[in-house]
């Protein structure tokens, strides 16, 4: 079995460097060794550290950014892009043994999403509030809190997260939450064709009809008969009352039938053309590809001449910014002094 050396950088949420999505794979084919000083670099966007690494570097992003091929020779990420063997789209849906909120659960709420129109009858039964609204981040389009506000108009909408909570704080469990409510608001941060996170089958998890926003094409995933797709509205980052007024009276009509809500909970999640199991596969084979060659002949990016000029320049990006950061906390502790005068 070949040996060999990964690191990881920047990465977020509960990542465990010896129990990933990733490392789970390579351990399938490989002897894999944790090293500081490694052949192969896996990093993400929370740390700049990964340019003083001089090895294969493969970038990761669970948020809405696209790679830098000029830095990495490899990535994993969510747009629709074609770049030989260098890129795979892996959606955060897919992703196993890792979550970025401890009170989550991919591979479950995926198992749960592909099986949801078998529970209809039984979920129709359960189903005793009206929508529920579960996120931590008030830094996101503003289109997230404006259908919050407005379908609360409606009928109460319990915000279960630390953004704007109306309960009696976070709850403890999402999905328990969740499994109560007939709709769910599955917002993303923002919008870009491909970025698709896991709101969505946290949605469909719950057995609940999920009001969509951030992918525009995510009807090539998902199934529109299962879901509000808000696109179709054509909603975007930025607020817009008509449209959102819209999308709250599409809401109302499916509440006040329910021979349209049931048709919705007993209709298939995935869409006919997306195959799980395929992307899965698909992932494993980028990643071993990568694994399988020559440690030299791995390596894509351009290391020489134009490529060496390009990093260098980022590198000294990083340490201005580093120097930056340190005075930070001085700025900050002057505008608290300042606005306690």
């Amino acid at each position: 079995m070949k040996k060999i050396k990964i690191w990881f950088s920047g990465m977020s949420g509960n990542f465990n460097p010896d129990n990933n999505f990733i490392i789970n794979i390579l351990k399938k084919y490989y002897e894999v060794e944790l090293s500081e000083k490694p052949d192969y670099l896996f990093y993400s966007v929370n740390s700049m550290d990964y340019l003083k690494y001089n090895c294969i570097r493969i970038f990761y992003t669970a948020e809405n950014l696209t790679p830098d091929f000029n830095i990495c020779d490899y990535a994993i990420g969510f747009h629709y892009l074609d770049f030989d063997d260098r890129y795979i789209r892996f959606p955060l849906y897919l992703v196993d043994d890792f979550t970025v909120y401890s009170n989550d659960n991919y591979a479950n709420d995926l198992f749960r999403t592909v099986h949801k129109h078998e529970r209809a009858a039984r979920a129709m039964k359960e189903k005793t509030d009206f929508c529920s609204f579960v996120y931590s981040n008030a830094k996101a389009a503003g289109c997230r809190q404006l259908i919050f506000e407005e379908l609360s108009k409606y009928k109460p909408v319990h915000s279960g997260g630390k953004y704007l909570n109306n309960l009696s704080g976070p709850v403890d469990n999402k999905l328990e939450f969740q499994l109560t409510h007939k709709f769910v608001i599955a917002f993303e941060n923002t919008s870009a064709p491909g970025y698709t996170t896991e709101k969505i089958i946290g949605a469909f998890s719950a057995d609940a009809v999920p009001i969509y926003w951030g992918n525009p094409w995510i009807d090539r995933e998902f199934n529109e008969a299962a879901f509000i797709n808000c696109h179709k509205w054509g909603l975007t980052e930025d607020p817009n009352i008509k449209i959102i007024q819209k999308i709250v009276d599409e809401v109302k009509k499916i509440d006040t039938d329910d021979t349209l809500f049931y048709n919705m909970l007993s209709a298939n999640a995935i869409a006919q053309e997306n195959n799980i199991d395929r992307q899965k596969l698909r992932f494993e084979n980028f990643l071993t590809n990568i694994f399988d060659q020559d440690l030299n002949k791995a390596y894509r990016r351009n290391r020489f001449y134009w490529g060496e000029r390009y990093e260098r320049k980022q590198k000294i990006g990083m340490k201005y910014y580093c120097f930056l950061r340190r005075f930070i906390p001085i700025r900050d502790r002057i505008k608290h002094f300042a606005n306690k005068r």
